[in-house]
């Protein structure tokens, strides 16, 4: 009797499926990285990526099946849930509804500190205050745009200069926002080097749950050639009030930015084992960024971003070999990019965003009153280049702040999808766009996509950690998948 059934070889090589749009790139010679815009993704090797491509995948095979589930195929056998496909890209991109939720208040150009690399063009702490802090009706102008924000959870950063030294108008704005705020969740946050803050300033900050971050570039030895605190000793003076804080509350409430220079690059267990000591659980592996003074020393305290790479590479590797030895510590960088590429969730890190953190996620307000879409175009700003002014809080409206020339500038230039190289990148989804930063290395908004050095180091680092998660023993890989999802 005939069988009602076509044998299963009948259906192995039918080539009846469609391609769902994808982004394919090298991992490694014999490996390529395939993603797609709803955050999924898959490594194929060569001959299994030419079979896809050519359609002579067999429809049984355990590769079809995976290509299929995560969304880079369709056949006749199924029909493409254009609902679910929207709702994670929509997760994806949930950063944008509330428009920008970081909002930095710069108090004063004045420090105490004479750092190397100052990015914000610092002046001198007995320098002008009339010229140089932010006045008490530009706070007031500040703080009502402030609160006109959509999104009902807002950060307050208060930065500087260093913002301790106009303490008086960091007590009067968090007076003012709780005043005048009704509705919405305020999270405060103020920089500080910690050098030299006194007792009833830090029991304020501590009463009303201002975040501190400060700056940590290693052992005495980095820190104190990187940060210069007059005669005296900057790490030691920071140690001191780091202790004071561990005392009262704990370290939770304390994060440490670390920033490479050249100093740092032959000293990467030492600077990792200065944070573990110090308490923290985490330390962000920060580039040399050019703006302000870096821009003008760059050629004394900078590096290649090959120096920069392999710098890294050598922290994370010995970040890895600590959990295993049971110290609990992650590199924040590298959580960041395991959360895009484990979860379904964005991470509200503006510098992996696209559209771009810049304008659509973070706004500045300077002490003069100008408006910002970051701190790296007020830094541009403050050494004589204002490109990236989006008005000023006294003479413009909300409309022509938000909605004018300089965003749309930013929206023209800050969206992968729309950049060349990038649009074809697999791992643009997992990184950023960055028009400010382009445009200060490179003259353009647009850059130089696939080669400018942005570019370089965060395709880099993006291959380095999905080789690392992929190719990686048990253990690690179960540490990686931790950093993903405890941000």
């Amino acid at each position: 009797m005939a069988s009602k059934f076509k044998p299963l070889s009948s259906f192995e090589n039918e080539k009846d499926y469609t391609f769902l749009p994808f982004k394919f790139s090298h991992l490694q010679d014999d490996v390529y990285f395939l993603s797609n815009d709803f955050g999924e993704w898959i490594t194929l090797k060569n001959e299994e990526f030419r079979d896809f491509y050519n359609k002579k995948l067999k429809l049984n095979s355990d590769i079809y099946y995976r290509l299929k589930s995560k969304n880079f195929l369709t056949d006749s056998t199924s029909t493409v849930n254009i609902e679910l496909l929207a709702s994670k890209y929509r997760t994806k991109n949930n950063f944008l509804e509330s428009f920008s939720k970081l909002h930095i208040f710069v108090l004063t150009l004045r420090c105490n500190n004479t750092c190397i690399y100052c990015q914000a063009s610092r002046k001198s702490i007995t320098a002008d205050c009339q010229t140089y802090d932010m006045h008490e009706d530009v706070l007031e102008h500040n703080v009502e745009l402030f609160l006109s924000m959509p999104s009902t959870h807002l950060t307050l950063e208060f930065q500087g200069g260093e913002s301790t030294l106009n303490m008086g108008l960091v007590r009067r704005a968090i007076e003012l926002v709780n005043i005048k705020n009704k509705t919405k969740y305020i999270n405060y946050v103020i920089c500080t080097n910690l050098c030299d803050i006194n007792t009833a300033d830090l029991s304020f900050l501590l009463e009303n749950n201002v975040s501190i971050s400060t700056s940590l570039d290693g052992p005495k030895f980095i820190h104190d050639e990187n940060r210069r605190f007059g005669k005296f000793s900057a790490y030691d003076s920071l140690v001191e009030n780091l202790n004071s804080i561990k005392d009262k509350i704990g370290i939770e409430n304390v994060s440490a930015l670390m920033t490479t220079t050249v100093n740092s690059l032959n000293y990467p267990c030492e600077i990792i084992d200065e944070y573990v000591s110090l308490g923290f659980r985490n330390i962000f592996i920060r580039e040399l960024n050019p703006y302000g003074f870096a821009k003008k020393y760059f050629h004394k305290i900078g590096y290649s971003t090959e120096d920069f790479l392999s710098f890294y590479k050598k922290c994370f590797d010995y970040i890895i070999s600590l959990n295993k030895q049971g110290v609990s510590f992650q590199e924040s960088y590298a959580g960041l990019i395991l959360k895009k590429l484990l979860t379904p969730w964005s991470t509200g890190f503006v510098d992996l965003q696209s559209p771009c953190g810049a304008g659509f996620g973070v706004t500045l307000y300077n002490y003069d009153g100008n408006i910002y879409p970051s701190d790296e175009s007020r830094m541009m700003a403050e050494t004589g280049d204002k490109y990236f002014k989006m008005g000023n809080v006294r003479e413009n409206s909300y409309e022509e702040i938000f909605f004018g020339d300089t965003m749309q500038l930013l929206a023209s230039a800050g969206v992968n999808d729309a950049l060349p190289v990038c649009s074809d990148c697999a791992y643009s989804p997992f990184c950023g766009a960055d028009p400010v930063r382009r445009y200060q290395t490179t003259g353009s908004i647009f850059g130089h996509p696939g080669n400018d050095d942005f570019c370089v180091k965060n395709r880099e680092i993006i291959k380095f950690i999905i080789q690392r998660y992929l190719y990686s023993d048990g253990e690690t890989q179960r540490i990686m998948r931790s950093w993903g999802t405890s941000l």
